[in-house]
């Protein structure tokens, strides 16, 4: 349904239609959202139009619900459908590993596990498959992703056939599972083999389902690159480079396609004709993610109390911004704050400011304008900047250069 940064989805979404998941919302459509491992809050577009909304229209839900005194679930559940069907409510769920600033709107919440408390199989960008044991209880009732997806069918599964529908009830079949391993050998391993001379063989190429949780244990950390090619000697075999021969075009040769760029969307340029700092957004290497983890690491969150802004010291000073100050981004989409970080390397009236950071959220002043079409031009944005505080980190937070210098 859209990427945790941008809302959208594209085809073969079940409506056979693009669909601005977001907007749709904004727009008082929709009856439940789930925010599943993600935090929309603080890291799609537009975000502060959406964080309003969302909150606006949950606590229609949560006020009919107050008032629900005495309810059984049953009756509740009839509260909550007459709030979100005749009052615009929307009824939000948020599974994730910790509560995170979309938890202020969330009726229902599903704690789910990490790696280390959970059996994880991944790939790696060199398509390396690798199995990840689990070493430690995870807290509390928290369970994996997938045996939360299983609880979930299971129990649409047996309220359908209470209710003797037999065509829904047969949506939510084939869910199980009772561990990880059931799930990754029902999804990924879910493919024909054949036994050929006691070597076990792919058919028709299709290999997932040679990769076991047993061999990819004796794997350790090499794990084994996809596709997997047979496996030998009681280990699995590899593919270590994709096209050797060609590629898989109709031609077998690589093609070089032009890629126009179309210009500003429109929304976005009405911004730049008003404002006069281009916004740059992304990650930086001392923070991972949007610092789900970090931000309950006292020694990181003192480091990054706040989002970075780089800016450049002649724009810093005709601003009177130094170091350490909190300064205000604004435009027609919104306002965020974020701590000053003064360096050379930042263009004139442009600046850097951290994505997804839980002080300060860049998507606040982001446009809403997405590419419908392909994946994914988005996050342009002009805003203005004026200073709020004076030195408010400046003794807690180094400003020295982070960039590395040989």
């Amino acid at each position: 349904m859209g990427g945790h940064q941008e809302g959208y989805a594209r085809p073969p979404h079940p409506t056979g239609e693009k669909l601005y998941n977001d907007q749709e919302i904004i727009a008082g459509k929709g009856m439940m959202y789930t925010a599943w491992a993600v935090n929309p809050f603080q890291s799609t577009l537009n975000a502060e139009t959406f964080r309003e909304t969302v909150l606006r229209r949950s606590e229609i839900v949560k006020e009919a619900l107050r008032k629900a005194r005495g309810a059984t679930t049953a009756q509740m559940v009839d509260v909550i459908f007459d709030a979100i069907s005749t009052k615009g409510g929307l009824f939000v769920t948020n599974i994730n590993l910790y509560p995170t600033m979309m938890a202020e709107a969330a009726h229902l919440m599903m704690p789910a596990v990490h790696p280390g408390e959970m059996n994880l199989t991944s790939m790696s960008g060199e398509r390396r498959l690798r199995l990840s044991e689990r070493f430690m209880d995870p807290p509390g009732s928290a369970k994996p992703d997938c045996i939360i997806s299983a609880d979930i069918a299971n129990t649409l599964k047996a309220m359908y056939l209470k209710e003797g529908n037999a065509k829904m009830a047969d949506r939510f079949k084939g869910f199980n599972w009772k561990t990880e391993e059931d799930a990754f050998n029902d999804g990924f391993r879910l493919m024909g083999a054949k036994d050929v001379g006691g070597e076990i063989h792919s058919q028709g190429g299709e290999t997932g389902n040679l990769a076991t949780y047993e061999l990819l244990r004796k794997a350790g950390n090499n794990g084994v690159q996809l596709p997997i090619k047979e496996v030998k000697n009681g280990k699995l075999i590899g593919t270590e480079m994709l096209y050797t021969d060609k590629f898989g075009t109709d031609d077998g040769l690589a093609h070089f396609k032009p890629s126009p760029w179309n210009g500003f969307f429109k929304s976005v340029q009405g911004q730049k004709d008003k404002y006069r700092f281009w916004v740059n957004n992304g990650r930086i290497n001392e923070i991972w993610q949007t610092g789900y983890h970090d931000q309950h690491n006292p020694t990181m969150k003192e480091r990054w109390p706040m989002a970075p802004l780089e800016i450049n010291p002649d724009d810093a000073k005709e601003l009177g911004i130094s170091n350490g100050d909190i300064v205000e981004l604004f435009n027609d989409y919104g306002a965020t704050y974020a701590m000053a970080y003064i360096t050379p390397e930042a263009k004139r009236n442009q600046v850097f400011m951290q994505f997804g950071h839980f002080n300060g959220v860049v998507g606040d002043v982001v446009t809403e304008a997405v590419d419908r079409n392909v994946l994914p031009d988005y996050k342009h944005t002009w805003a203005n900047i004026r200073k709020v505080t004076s030195g408010e980190y400046k003794s807690t937070v180094s400003f020295k250069s982070r960039q590395y210098k040989a």
